[in-house]
């Protein structure tokens, strides 16, 4: 680690074909957002250090306490950890820039880099608005199922969560259920909760029944494990626990917690993000003492307390504002990040849903954090939409193309078509068009570019209207790539409590 806390890494000579390009002037401009400057991250990094060495962090793990002390950290009778600088930076020099995600099948689904933004539903809401009466209820397994299988026939979905929590199963193996549903109804990545370490292993073992054998999976996994810590610098036992089994088996998993300014941190934007940011480094330190380059993501989020409802509402500039901070600590560290979007605190699919799904994707995107989740999400979390996930998912499609920018190579510039052309002439039937049309004009698949009388023939659909008949085709046709049966009865025994 480099003295103003980035990775230093040695600039490689242009390739041949790079040289062409800006010979030949093949330049793609592409939108970005921005925040912190250079002197800025690093003032953060300094502050999150000076917090480790001087507050510390609460473990409560026995191995981990174990780990900090032979890494040179001072661990109190209270299980208060101070962590010096050199044990962060040799952490930061461990964890891995970049992390390949694969389907069920082998297949690479996922790159978790630089950039390189990856699309999923939300995870574990208590309620769902049920597809057929519109009306809100609790969450059952098959709407689990269901919204695996509607995920994996999404073209922009790129992972999948439990969209709901069922309540129809032993709420203390639910996780395990959860996760046979969704393995069952969809062959995309997972990224999965656990209840505790007896349920990740058991999940661990379905995994690795699906995949062939434990190397196999770790060599190309199809799973991230979502773990959680507590603010402001507490990690408890069981989460402590479930971060050290994925660092041993090489799972990813994605360790954090939620910061709530005016609560849990100060009321401050800054301050809330720097105490993020030094327990994020505390758990990491952690998870690389246990293997280090073991795979990590990581997600500094900062919610604010509205001081009127008491609540911690998704959707307010201060927690976008707080998800570009994210990314550019995480860039400055090289660490894939973790976000969410297509989620906001509006109780039914309404126009303050459409603001929240568009404003929120569009931001993480042109951000470009790496695992963006909570698409389908409804009311901060706690109820669950298939309609909001098709909108999301188209949402996406038009957020990338915007997000892909503008070629401005000599063939897209079209000098000479233009020339060809004339002043007077149309481009309607030229070749240059037909070449390029369907490539660079974004073309819906939910969205309505009707006129109101061609509208109004089709039947007047709503955008909501249009969202539940492309979810119920895609579930009533849509059919994941099956599992063996024999794999399907192992992962069922195992759900169920079986040895």
């Amino acid at each position: 680690m480099s003295v103003n806390g980035e990775r230093s890494r040695s600039p490689a000579a242009p390739t041949h074909g790079e040289k062409m390009m800006k010979d030949d002037f093949f330049v793609r401009a592409q939108p970005r957002i921005q925040l912190l400057e250079k002197e800025q991250k690093e003032e953060i990094h300094r502050s999150s250090l000076r917090l480790l060495q001087r507050n510390g962090a609460i473990v409560h793990e026995e191995q981990a306490l174990g780990l900090l002390r032979e890494a040179g950290c001072t661990v109190d009778g209270n299980h208060r950890v101070l962590i010096p600088e050199q044990v962060v930076s040799r952490a930061l020099q461990s964890v891995p820039e970049k992390i390949e995600i694969y389907d069920r099948s082998g297949a690479p689904a996922m790159s978790l880099e630089e950039r390189k933004a990856h699309f999923g539903t939300g995870s574990d809401t208590p309620n769902v608005i049920d597809f057929h009466s519109g009306k809100r209820r609790p969450a059952v397994l098959d709407d689990v199922k269901r919204a695996a299988r509607l995920a994996d026939g999404l073209d922009k979905v790129d992972f999948i969560m439990s969209l709901g929590l069922a309540s129809d199963t032993p709420v203390e193996r639910s996780d395990r259920y959860h996760f046979a549903a969704m393995m069952e109804n969809s062959s995309k990545p997972i990224m999965f909760t656990a209840w505790s370490l007896e349920g990740l292993q058991d999940i661990h073992r379905m995994a690795v029944i699906a995949a062939g054998d434990a190397d196999q999976l770790q060599r190309q996994p199809f799973l991230i494990h979502y773990a959680m810590a507590i603010a402001p610098f507490i990690h408890p036992k069981d989460s402590i626990q479930k971060v050290l089994f994925c660092a041993e088996k090489g799972i990813p998993v994605e360790y954090h917690s939620v910061d709530i300014g005016g609560s849990t941190a100060p009321a401050t934007l800054a301050g809330s993000f720097v105490q993020g940011n030094a327990r994020m480094l505390s758990g990491l330190v952690i998870h690389q003492l246990k293997s280090p380059g073991a795979p990590l993501i990581v997600d500094t989020s900062v919610v604010f307390l509205d001081m009127q409802t008491m609540a911690s509402p998704y959707m307010t500039p201060e927690v976008l504002l707080a998800s570009i901070m994210n990314k550019e600590m995480a860039l400055y560290y090289g660490i894939p990040t973790f976000a969410k979007a297509g989620a906001g605190d509006a109780k039914v699919l309404d126009q303050q849903a459409g603001v929240e799904i568009g404003i929120t994707i569009f931001n993480e995107y042109l951000i470009g954090n790496n695992l963006i989740h909570d698409m389908g999400y409804l009311e901060m979390g706690m109820t669950g939409s298939l309609e909001s996930l098709v909108i999301c998912d188209e949402v996406v499609s038009f957020v990338k193309r915007f997000g892909r920018g503008v070629d401005i190579s000599p063939e897209h510039l079209a000098l000479e078509v233009i020339e060809e052309v004339g002043p007077a002439g149309n481009y309607l039937t030229h070749d240059h068009t037909l070449k390029y049309f369907r490539e660079e004009f974004w073309f819906p698949n939910l969205m309505d570019h009707n006129n109101h009388d061609s509208w109004v023939k089709q039947g007047s659909r709503s955008l909501f209207d249009r969202a539940h008949q492309k979810a119920a085709r895609i579930l009533e046709e849509h059919r994941p790539r099956p599992l063996e049966q024999k794999v399907v009865e192992e992962i069922h025994r195992i759900a169920a409590g079986g040895a």
